[in-house]
């Protein structure tokens, strides 16, 4: 019985020691918001430095061929390898895109608006256009400001005028 006490006791002990002590859950205290923004965009600038937000579309003999996939993921899931292989039988070469989150809309939009300048369509331009107008104004009519998403619309608007120019 005592034996089993003992047990208790250096388990209970042993907790004690695993648990944070006051002091070191105020330390957590004294970062504010703007302390944690001030990391996350310093992993920003880091990851900014290793991978651009789209690849370039490189000569073809400098593109990264799809086989680094099959190299990066040889031990994982057979299902991608499955689908790296599919993928291998239309395209030849990977263009990478910073994972940050919005890698797959970036990527998504980046190749959409590619696909638009190589096939010079006029009306996909002018839908595009119309639904960059429809936008602001659904954000304008449910209240938010208008410098919260300005930049944005200045961009995308000037990109579109761009794409105009450029494939036409």
């Amino acid at each position: 019985m005592q034996d089993q006490e003992g047990d208790v006791a250096e388990a209970v002990a042993d907790a004690e020691k695993e648990t944070l002590t006051s002091s070191e859950t105020d330390d957590w205290k004294k970062y504010r918001d703007d302390d944690i923004m001030q990391q996350h965009s310093a992993i920003q600038a880091e990851q900014a430095v290793k991978v651009p937000f789209v690849g370039d579309k490189a000569s073809h003999d400098l593109q990264e061929p799809l086989s680094s996939l099959e190299a990066e993921y040889h031990l994982g899931n057979s299902i991608v390898l499955k689908k790296i292989k599919v993928l291998s039988e239309q395209y030849a070469a990977i263009r990478r895109t910073r994972g940050d989150g919005n890698c797959f809309f970036r990527s998504f939009m980046f190749g959409y608006l590619e696909h638009i300048l190589e096939s010079q369509d006029h009306n996909e331009v002018q839908h595009i256009k119309a639904n960059i107008e429809e936008c602001k104004k659904t954000l304008q009519s449910l209240g938010y400001a208008e410098f919260t998403f300005e930049d944005f619309f200045a961009v995308t608007c000037l990109s579109s005028y761009y794409l105009q120019l450029l494939s036409f």
